[in-house]
């Protein structure tokens, strides 16, 4: 089993040697997302993962880009709610260059006002484009109202209002706060020598002075008003309902998404056959699960005519409550393992996905675990370990909804309220 080797720079470094690649893949995640913001700073995290883009004390922000396409590689990031990534692809000759690039991001941008100024009109952009997607748009606002009053409640893209009041000073800090080594891990998967990367990442990433603080994760309320101080427009329903779900970690985690995946996953699953196939409500539905660190959500998202959000809100709950009342046969569940499985490892056919997982562990849960491992936990689960997720997610007294429509507007609260106003 691969196992984390801790640098004297506090960075953590995972290598898989996979020679059976052309390519490198490669992710430096940090433990700062939007759950780390400091009150009135809303989207500064997502921010800086776009700033270190525009230079570092060595590179201008052309020239990393140049470096990267003359090699036919990739370098990009992204922010979630609990961390931020920067990765990339490159060929094994050009690892050691990647692994500079990627210390001068992360140790060295250069995070300049102007440079801050372009960046926010950059973001305000995306959020705009945010406001266009009706269904990211409700499914986002779901966890705002699933994780009410704490952090995990709180947009990626941030509030653009709050945007005027950021300055370089207020990005550094955070910067110097979160982007610490101690709190980052380095994972490396492709036909590369495990010691050569260990080598270089260490000559790159000397420690970090002054000593790495200890950050504390933000443990305080979600702040209300910032996930939509905009209202998106449609043209029919966009839908979201969900609840509460297990964390990340969570050993019945696999129990779950198995039931989930049942409940509308796929064109077998109960939800597609009913409002897809039987009663021709909606084009594109499905459910889906998501798992932070510090909390869990499920969900079932579908587009719907503009006079049967009510009729599509009654079929959710009448095929969640039957699934709730089966009684599961074996060969049901055997069906469920299979595709869990067969599922999780065709992912791993994507290297980046190797990286992400193997990372995620160690940043996220302090461990690592063998695909064996993984693998024995979805086999193991059983009939009655449906029936009690069954009876936790699919009790429509714990759902939320938030549904765009095209003249009523955002409709969001407890499934009941939304129902009775549909």
């Amino acid at each position: 089993m691969l196992e984390a080797q801790r640098l004297p720079s506090g960075l953590r470094l995972l290598v898989e040697e996979a020679p059976w690649l052309q390519g490198v893949s490669l992710g430096l995640f940090v433990r700062a997302g939007v759950v780390d913001e400091p009150e009135g700073e809303a989207g500064i995290a997502h921010l800086l993962e776009h700033l270190v883009f525009r230079g570092t004390e060595k590179y201008a922000g052309d020239e990393l880009s140049r470096r990267i396409d003359e090699d036919g590689g990739e370098l990009n990031a992204y922010t979630t709610k609990e961390y931020t990534c920067l990765w990339g692809r490159t060929l094994p000759q050009g690892v050691e260059g990647f692994l500079e690039m990627l210390a001068e991001l992360f140790l060295r941008p250069r995070l300049l006002t102007r440079d801050l100024r372009r960046e926010i009109d950059v973001v305000t952009e995306e959020y705009q484009l945010w406001l266009q997607n009706p269904e990211e748009y409700v499914c986002d606002l779901l966890e705002a109202e699933v994780f009410a009053g704490r952090p995990l409640s709180r947009a990626v893209l941030g509030a653009p209002a709050q945007f005027t009041a950021l300055d370089s000073r207020a990005v550094r800090a955070f910067h110097g706060r979160h982007w610490r080594l101690d709190q980052a891990v380095l994972a490396v998967a492709g036909p590369v020598s495990r010691e050569d990367v260990r080598r270089w990442t260490q000559a790159l990433f000397p420690p970090q002075m002054p000593p790495a603080p200890s950050p504390r994760r933000r443990a305080g309320p979600g702040r209300g008003g910032e996930t939509a101080p905009e209202e998106a427009r449609a043209s029919q329903v966009h839908v979201a309902v969900g609840g509460p779900a297990r964390s990340l970690g969570d050993p019945s985690l696999a129990a779950q998404e198995m039931l989930v995946q049942e409940l509308g996953g796929g064109p077998n699953a109960l939800l597609f056959t009913r409002l897809r196939e039987e009663l021709a409500l909606s084009y594109g539905v499905y459910s889906y699960d998501t798992a932070y660190r510090d909390g869990g959500l499920w969900a079932v998202y579908a587009d719907l005519p503009e006079d049967a959000l009510r009729e599509g809100l009654l079929a959710m709950r009448e095929e969640a409550l039957r699934l709730r009342r089966r009684r599961w046969r074996e060969d049901d569940v055997a069906r469920l393992r299979r595709s869990a499985v067969g599922s999780f490892l065709l992912a791993l056919d994507s290297p980046f996905a190797r990286v992400e997982r193997l990372a995620l562990q160690i940043l996220e849960l302090e461990r690592c675990e063998s695909v064996e491992e993984e693998l024995g936990r979805m086999r193991a689960v059983q009939g009655d370990d449906l029936r009690r997720e069954a009876e936790a997610l699919l009790d429509p007294a714990t759902w939320r909804i938030v549904a765009l429509h095209p003249e009523r507007g955002l409709l969001r609260g407890t499934f009941a309220s939304v129902l009775e106003e549909a």
